[in-house]
C-alpha cells in the first residue's frame, strides 16, 4: 500500500520540477502524459517524444532542456519497468550538470533526479540507498512543498522498514510544515500517513487522525488521496476487528479504485478484499501469492543489480581504458615538453657560450688596440723626443742611436700589428692596404681571389679574426722568412672560405712558436681551422678554412 501512496507522491514531485521546462504544446501533453499515463501505451509514446527531444537538445548543446528530458525518460522508464534505463539516464542528467553552474535551475533538476533515484531504489527494496538519495535530494531543496514530499518519501520507507518511531517522527514534521503552507492536500496526506503510523504503534489517537485526513480529502476530492483513507480506516477497523465497517471501508476503496481506472489501484484493492475474507484457502492463496511476488520481485531485483553491475563494471572498464589513454598521452607530451625543454636548454647554453666566446674575443680586441693606441702615442713618441735631443749632442755616439731608432722602429710595429680596425670602412679595401704595407722593393706581397669573396657576409669578430691572423702571418714573413715573393690566394667553396699563405723564404726547421700557437687560437675561436707547414729552403705555408 505504501508503494501506492509512493507513486502518488513522487509523481507530483517531478511534475513541479519539470513544469517550468514546458517550451511547446507537445512537451506539456506528453510531459502530462508520462507522469498520468492511461497505459503503457502512453507512456512509450512519451519515450519515443522526448528520446528525440533529448537527442535534438544534446546535439544543439542545450544542456538544461537535456537534462529535463533524461529525466522524464527515466520516470517513463520506471513505469515500464525497467529500472536499470530508468537509473541509467537519471545518472546521465547528473553527469550533464556537473558541468554547469550551481543554480535555482540546477538545484531543482537535482531535486527531480536524486528523487527519482530515491523512488528506483525503493523499488528494489534497497532501501539504505534509497534514503541516501532522499537526502541528497533534500540538500537541494528549497521549495517547502518538495521538502514535505521527500519527507513523505523517507517517512514510507520507515514504515517498511517497521521503523514505526522514526517515521511517526517524521510525518509529524510533515503535518506541521503543511499547515503553514495551508496545502490541504499535503497536510491530508501527513495525517492520513501519521494515522497509520500510530495504527502501527498501537495509539489511540490514530482514528481520530485518519477521520480528519479522510474528511479534507473529500472537501478537496482528492480521489488518490480518498482511496488511501478507505483503505487505512478499512485497515483500522480490521485491527480492532469491526468488520462491518471494514468491508464498509474496503468497498469504498475499491470503488474510489474504479473510479480511478488504475489497473495498479484495482489490483490492490482486490488483495485487500481478499485478505479480509473469513476463507482460509483464500487467505492461504493470499498469503502464497504475496510471497511469489515478493520472491519475483527479489529475483527481477538480482538480475537487475546483476545486469546494472555488469554494464557498470563495463563503464568503469571503459573509464580505465580512457584514462590510460589519457595518462599515456599526458607523459608523452610531458616527455615532449621536457625534452623540448632540454633541447631549449642546449640552445641557450650554446647561444650564451657563443656570445662569451664573442665578448672575450671582443674584449682582447679593445684590449690590443688600447695597448697598441699606447704603445703609440706614448711609449713611441718618447723614443722619438728621446731621439730628437741626442741628435743635437755632437758627443752621442753614432751607435747608440741606431739602437735608438731600431727600438723606435720595433715600438711603431708594435703599435701598428695591434691597431684597431675600422669596421665601417670597406673591408677589402683595408686588407689591400694591410698587404701594401708590407710589400717592398725587395718583397712582393701578391692577392689572387680577393674579388671572389662576399665579405658582407663576416661579421665583425671573423673579420677582426683573419684581419690579425694575416697580419700575423706577414709579420712572420717579414721576420724570419727571408723571401722575396708571398703570394695569398683566397677562394670559396661550398659554404667555407678558403685563404692559403705562400712565401719562398729560407727557413730551416719548423717550429711553432707562440706566434703560430696565437694564429691557431683565434681561429679556433671562430670555428675555423689553420695548418702550417715548411721545409728547409721550400719556403712557409699557411692554410685557413672558415
Amino acid at each position: 500500500m505504501s508503494f501506492l501512496f509512493f507513486m502518488a507522491s513522487n509523481l507530483v514531485v517531478c511534475a513541479k520540477t519539470f513544469s517550468p521546462q514546458k517550451k511547446t504544446d507537445s512537451t506539456a501533453y506528453y510531459s502530462h502524459l508520462a507522469n498520468n499515463p492511461k497505459n503503457s501505451s502512453s507512456l512509450v509514446q512519451s519515450y519515443v517524444y522526448f528520446n528525440k527531444q533529448y537527442e535534438s537538445n544534446l546535439t544543439a548543446g542545450d544542456t538544461i532542456p537535456a537534462v529535463n528530458n533524461l529525466r522524464q525518460l527515466a520516470i517513463i522508464q520506471f513505469g515500464l519497468g525497467d529500472y536499470f534505463g530508468s537509473e541509467t539516464n537519471a545518472v546521465k542528467a547528473l553527469k550533464l550538470l556537473e558541468n554547469l553552474k550551481e543554480n535555482k535551475i540546477t538545484s531543482e533538476c537535482k531535486v527531480g533526479i536524486y528523487n527519482q533515484l530515491g523512488r528506483i531504489h525503493y523499488t528494489l527494496l534497497n532501501y539504505n540507498e534509497a534514503l541516501k538519495h532522499f537526502q541528497k535530494a533534500l540538500k537541494h531543496a528549497s521549495n517547502e512543498n518538495q521538502i514535505n514530499i521527500i519527507r513523505n518519501n523517507i517517512g514510507l520507507i520507515y514504515i517498511d522498514e517497521s521503523n514505526f518511531e522514526k517515521a511517526e517522527n517524521e510525518f509529524q514534521d510533515i503535518y506541521t510544515n503543511s499547515l503553514t503552507l495551508n496545502n490541504a492536500k499535503q497536510t491530508a496526506r501527513a495525517l492520513d500517513n501519521l494515522g497509520l503510523t500510530k495504527l502501527k504503534l498501537g495509539k489511540q489517537e490514530a482514528l481520530d487522525i485518519l477521520k480528519d485526513a479522510l474528511q479534507i480529502r473529500l472537501k478537496i476530492a482528492d480521489q488518490k488521496g480518498l482511496y488511501s483513507s478507505y483503505k487505512n480506516l478499512s485497515i483500522y477497523y480490521k485491527k480492532h476487528q469491526d468488520k462491518p465497517t471494514t468491508q464498509h471501508y474496503a468497498q469504498k476503496a475499491y470503488n474510489t479504485a474504479k473510479k480511478l481506472n488504475s489497473a495498479s489501484f484495482l489490483e490492490d484493492a482486490l488483495s485487500h478484499w481478499m485478505s479480509l475474507s473469513p476463507n482460509p484457502m483464500i487467505l492461504q492463496y493470499q498469503k502464497l501469492k504475496d510471497s511469489i511476488d515478493t520472491s519475483r520481485q527479489m529475483a527481477e531485483n538480482k538480475y537487475a543489480l546483476i545486469k546494472f553491475n555488469y554494464a557498470k563494471q563495463e563503464q568503469i572498464a571503459q573509464e580505465n581504458k580512457i584514462k590510460q589513454e589519457k595518462e599515456r598521452a599526458d607523459k608523452i607530451m610531458y616527455q615532449g615538453i621536457g625534452g623540448l625543454i632540454l633541447i631549449s636548454s642546449v640552445f641557450a647554453f650554446l647561444i650564451i657560450k657563443v656570445r662569451h666566446k664573442k665578448d672575450k674575443i671582443k674584449t682582447v680586441y679593445h684590449t690590443e688596440s688600447r695597448i697598441s693606441k699606447k704603445v703609440h702615442d706614448e711609449l713611441a713618441n718618447d723614443v722619438y723626443q728621446i731621439m730628437s735631443k741626442l741628435q743635437n749632442n755632437t758627443n752621442i755616439q753614432d751607435d747608440i742611436l741606431d739602437d735608438l731608432d731600431l727600438v723606435y722602429s720595433k715600438t711603431r710595429d708594435i703599435s701598428k700589428e695591434n691597431s684597431s680596425i675600422d669596421l665601417n670602412d670597406d673591408y677589402q679595401t683595408q686588407l689591400k692596404e694591410l698587404f701594401a704595407s708590407y710589400s717592398t722593393h725587395s718583397v712582393n706581397v701578391i692577392t689572387r681571389g680577393m674579388n671572389t669573396i662576399n665579405w658582407h657576409s663576416f661579421d665583425n669578430i671573423k673579420k677582426i679574426t683573419l684581419y690579425r691572423v694575416l697580419q700575423e702571418l706577414l709579420v712572420n714573413m717579414k721576420k724570419h722568412s727571408q723571401c722575396n715573393n708571398a703570394i695569398i690566394s683566397f677562394k670559396k667553396i661550398n659554404n667555407k672560405t678558403h685563404i692559403n699563405y705562400a712565401d719562398n723564404g729560407k727557413v730551416c726547421v719548423f717550429k711553432k712558436g707562440s706566434g703560430m700557437r696565437n694564429m691557431e687560437n683565434r681561429i679556433k675561436s671562430i670555428n675555423g681551422t689553420i695548418s702550417f707547414e715548411s721545409e728547409p729552403n721550400k719556403g712557409f705555408k699557411a692554410k685557413i678554412s672558415v
